[in-house]
């Protein structure tokens, strides 16, 4: 399976409620989440008021009945910035969704983010990496922050883990498993999709969008960015007394290949 199918074979799989609770039982070992709201597939956080900062669109967002929340994400290659990216993804969702303008810290709602990796981030040869906030000398002590991160790699090693995890990454890496009837739902999903022709130009059309969306997210950016350095040089050379018509040339000099001698005039204005 392509990679771009996969990740969103991942997506529509997840966004069955039964299937998406059973692996999340599986993966965090809480067999008490007995209800979850209905999942949201390409669940995408934006701040409007800082447009420069870069949004982030989760895989498949959910919270269940006790109002935790779980982003699940397939991440397929390793861009050797997953902790970074971890770190990113906790901060939105933490500014969006954990906690409300009257309530208190204690009553921001845990949060834990699942990663699927087809690649080992720690070479240790695990399939299950669970990681929180500890002393770094003695483990005893945690620092309780009501978020867990869990990394699956599915290239890693069986070492004792239960047969549904094993199951899972059987699943991720297109192998058969035959185990309840979970697998056996998600495995005929899955064949399901990759045989209709309509989905996988939908995904492919997709992938487009997303490009778009970064590349036109990068020149917005960079336009930011220089809009800050033209009204920096406005700054400066106001301070120095230079007369309208002066500042005006040197902008167009500097900028007249990016905005136009009206756009330019507004900014000095």
């Amino acid at each position: 399976m392509k990679e771009t199918q996969k990740n969103q074979a991942f997506g529509e799989v997840l966004a069955n409620p039964d299937f998406c609770r059973y692996v999340l039982q599986t993966v965090t070992g809480k067999k008490q989440i007995s209800k979850i709201f209905l999942p949201e597939k390409q669940k995408e956080i934006k701040d409007p008021s800082h447009k420069v900062q870069k949004d982030v669109r989760l895989d498949v967002f959910v919270e269940d009945h006790e109002h935790n929340l779980h982003d699940l994400e397939m991440q397929v290659e390793d861009k050797q910035d997953l902790g970074r990216r971890i770190r990113y993804y906790i901060s939105k969702c933490d500014q969006r969704y954990t906690l409300d303008k009257s309530k208190t810290y204690q009553d921001m709602n845990n949060l834990t983010i699942i990663f699927f990796c087809l690649f080992d981030p720690f070479k240790q040869g695990k399939i299950k990496y669970s990681l929180h906030w500890g002393e770094d000398f003695d483990h005893t002590i945690k620092l309780l922050t009501g978020v867990d991160v869990i990394i699956i790699n599915s290239k890693g090693r069986p070492n004792g883990e239960s047969k549904d995890l094993l199951g899972l990454v059987d699943l991720i890496n297109d192998r058969p498993v035959h185990l309840n009837k979970y697998f056996d739902w998600a495995q005929k999903k899955i064949k399901e999709l990759n045989d209709d022709s309509e989905w996988r130009d939908k995904t492919m059309d997709y992938e487009t969008k997303l490009l778009e969306e970064k590349q036109a997210g990068m020149k917005e950016g960079m336009r930011e960015a220089t809009i800050v350095g033209l009204k920096k040089m406005i700054v400066v050379l106001k301070n120095l007394k230079n007369p309208y018509d002066q500042i005006l040339h040197q902008l167009e000099l500097s900028y007249g290949d990016q905005f136009t001698k009206k756009e330019l005039e507004d900014f000095i204005d």
